[in-house]
């Protein structure tokens, strides 16, 4: 995609987003950089945001993550976003249970959208024609792809929206 593209798939992205989820977006935001790390109710709401159209998998997920005490999700949390190798962070915040490695993506970000993307089963379709869940060793490839159709000036997770929405325009899938 082209610059324009790039522009007009993100917007129509925006128009369709949820505005429950687009201020849940916002907010975690805010709250991971100045905290640096989530608290298990922050971390509660990522998993609810990730499989807000999967109700039953979110329940499980959100269930696994109030197994473990909040000091653990905001060490793990702050300790994953001390480096700087996506690999190592998606294993780090994968430890939290409830935590696979698409939501672990949308922790980063969220935390910071101008360096990483959103990564799920749609942007491997998408990107490299796998229709499958996303593994650990995908999402630097995912990163890499992200930067290099990257027409332009903008944030990683602007370019990740474009493609996302016109990959669920195109085979009507992830409506919210």
């Amino acid at each position: 995609m082209n610059k324009e593209d790039i522009r007009k798939w993100s917007e129509r992205y925006d128009e369709a987003y949820d505005d429950d989820l687009q201020e849940t977006e916002e907010r975690i935001h805010k709250q991971l950089r100045e905290q640096g790390y989530l608290t298990r109710d922050q971390l509660q709401e990522v998993v609810q945001w990730k499989l807000n159209g999967m109700p039953g998998r979110r329940g499980g997920n959100v269930e696994r993550v109030n197994t473990v005490p909040d000091e653990y999700v905001q060490r793990v949390t702050e300790a994953a976003l001390l480096i700087d190798d996506p690999k190592t962070q998606l294993k780090t915040l994968k430890s939290i249970p409830g935590i696979g490695p698409a939501t672990a993506t949308v922790i980063l970000t969220f935390y910071d959208p101008e360096n990483y993307g959103i990564g799920d089963r749609y942007i491997l379709d998408q990107f490299f024609g796998e229709d499958r869940t996303i593994r650990v060793t995908d999402y630097p490839k995912i990163l890499a792809e992200l930067r290099d159709r990257n027409p332009g000036d903008f944030d990683l997770r602007t370019v990740e929206k474009a493609y996302y929405q016109k990959y669920r325009v195109e085979n009507d899938v992830g409506n919210w």
